[in-house]
């Protein structure tokens, strides 16, 4: 099956296309409009995608520390490299710490707490980043940070909601409280809030990257800072102090990678990447594989058929995860055999186009021995970074430095036999997961869907809605989405609720049809995350942004072409 329809932007380029892809589309989508300033700033200094992808990720950090953190939390991405024209994975997830055990850890599962950290791997992802596809020195990625955290910024209605929610918790930190709290209330909509103390590490990590001799040992020496020197000293102490499980050799044995990602081909000319397990990118290119033999010429994404056929290879690639995708160190993912051609289509045969499956759902294979950030880059050379970076939810601050740490422990699971199970040094089965696709060889479609197990599910429909129903990114993401829940969640209590979540604008017939096939649909209810598509035209001049309308901060940027300025 061709891909169907004319996607925005552009068409397809013949395999024999030059091969001159200057001067390349730069754009910077992101779910905060202070951090796509920041990416498009660092484009404007001639940084690379790599280069501004730190920089957004450092002002998300300040920005949204409820979301995402470069200093606390953990990190996949994809890099397209033009140069050597390849595709790599960053996998930027640390391990649970070496004094976790299921006994301590398992009746904590559902409390607030330090015990809720795995190592912060984040840090060195991005340092490996900057060692490997950039350009810039490390005090200019950072410095629209830096200013943003020390000057202060607007509390967002989306910040609002998650202070309210977590007021119990802030309250109970002294530090805290002097972040969010004023004149003994919670900040507001509208109210300026300060990140000094994460200022003032930024600053600690710079300053110890500008002590060395060249840019090489520069970048070692803020890894060094990090996880061999004061900043681990001060997240262990803080961990031991608060029954926490990260040690100072967890720390400084602990390295960030770059890897070989995952892909399957769709259609003719498209190859669609995404980051191996321990990561769950996995489910996307499965559901994808089960679906793309079907014909939905003359279709639309919100048709009853389509639906239910995308739902169901959902939830086939989702009982896979559960038995299958864990932490590659620990457990056979068999990853060829999930994503194989034959694979698809005896999945694709188990489904009943007149009837929903429930879980318990088994695998098709016999079983082997948000909360979130996404945001998009590319830059003048033709590179491109596509990044789904996380917390996991919870918001907690480590002591005086500034870090609003991870809670992936709770994304672990209690069952000794799961694949996923609590063990020091595993690392979890993480839900981040962008995705890339490549047209004719190039960078054509970068995207993310955040909300745990939203994500891979967004990102399907995404994907789906530009290439097989020739919408624009911007009507692929603010196309009402759904969302499937029959298969056990991520987190704790990592239930599963056989319904099917769908946002209020979802047309009342396609409801109404769902339901007659078995489907248990709620409206209005569930995580549909926040979500944002970078689109590149065939000969790679012109980009399209697909923007979060649920998100009153997203913004994106696509700069002038030379020829424009």
């Amino acid at each position: 099956m061709t891909p169907g329809g004319t996607p925005e932007p552009g068409g397809t380029t013949a395999p024999d296309a030059p091969e001159d892809r200057s001067p390349h589309a730069q754009a910077v989508v992101s779910s905060h409009e202070l951090a796509t300033a920041a990416g498009t700033e660092i484009l404007e200094a001639g940084g690379t995608a790599a280069d501004a992808a730190v920089a957004v990720a450092a002002v998300l950090s300040v920005v949204e520390p409820f979301y995402s953190s470069v200093l606390g939390g953990g990190t996949w991405g994809l890099y397209y490299d033009a140069d050597p024209d390849e595709v790599t994975s960053l996998d930027g997830v640390g391990p649970v710490g070496s004094a976790a055990t299921l006994d301590d850890y398992r009746p904590r599962a559902g409390d607030f707490g330090m015990h809720q950290a795995i190592l912060p791997g984040a840090w060195d992802g991005w340092m490996l980043w900057l060692e490997e596809y950039g350009e810039l020195e490390l005090g200019e990625v950072l410095a629209p940070a830096i200013a943003v955290a020390r000057e202060g910024y607007p509390v967002s209605s989306e910040m609002t909601y998650w202070l309210t929610l977590e007021e119990a918790n802030i309250r109970q930190s002294p530090v805290m409280t002097d972040l969010y709290i004023r004149d003994g209330d919670l900040l507001d909509t509208g109210d300026t809030v300060y990140q000094r103390d994460m200022a003032d590490t930024f600053e600690d990590l710079v300053a110890a990257y500008d002590g060395a001799a060249d840019r090489s040992t520069g970048i070692q020496a803020a890894r060094d800072h990090f996880y061999r020197g004061p900043v681990a000293e001060a997240v262990v102490a803080f961990s031991e102090q608060n029954g926490g499980y990260l040690t100072l050799e967890d720390f400084s044995s602990f390295s960030a990678q770059i890897v070989e990602p995952i892909s399957i081909d769709y259609g003719e000319d498209v190859t669609v990447y995404q980051n191996p397990p321990n990561s769950q990118g996995i489910t996307m290119l499965q559901a994808l594989n089960i679906l793309q033999n079907d014909d939905f010429s003359g279709r639309s994404p919100d048709d009853p058929d389509v639906v239910h056929l995308q739902v169901e290879a959902i939830k086939l690639a989702f009982a896979d995860r559960h038995a299958h995708v864990g932490d590659p160190e620990r457990t056979d993912v068999p990853v060829d055999e999930l994503l194989s051609d034959e694979y698809a289509r005896s999945q694709r045969a188990r489904i009943d186009m007149d009837r929903a499956a429930r879980w318990p759902i088994d695998s098709g294979l016999d079983r082997q021995a948000s909360d979130t950030t996404t945001f998009h880059v590319t830059d003048r050379s033709g590179n491109a970074a596509a990044v789904t970076t996380s917390l996991g939810g919870q918001f907690l601050v480590v002591g005086d430095t500034g870090i609003h740490i991870n809670e992936r422990m709770s994304f672990m699971s209690l069952d000794e036999g799961n694949v996923n199970a609590v063990a020091p040094g595993a690392t979890v089965r993480h839900t981040s997961a962008p995705f890339m696709a490549l047209r004719a060889g190039r960078p054509y479609l970068l995207g993310g869907n955040t909300g745990i197990d939203t994500q891979t599910q967004g990102q399907l429909q995404q994907f789906m809605s530009v290439v097989e129903f020739g919408m624009t990114p911007q009507q692929a993401v603010a196309q009402p989405r759904f969302v499937s829940t029959a298969f056990p969640a991520s987190n704790h209590p990592y239930e599963a609720d056989n319904t099917l979540q769908v946002e209020p604008a979802f047309p009342e017939a396609a409801v109404q049809e769902l339901r007659r096939r078995g489907h248990e649909v709620t409206v209005g209810a569930g995580i549909v995350g926040t979500a944002n598509m970078l689109a590149v035209d065939a000969d790679g001049t012109e980009a399209r942004l697909g923007v979060e309308p649920r998100n009153e901060t997203a913004g994106g940027t696509v700069l002038p072409g030379p020829s424009s300025r």
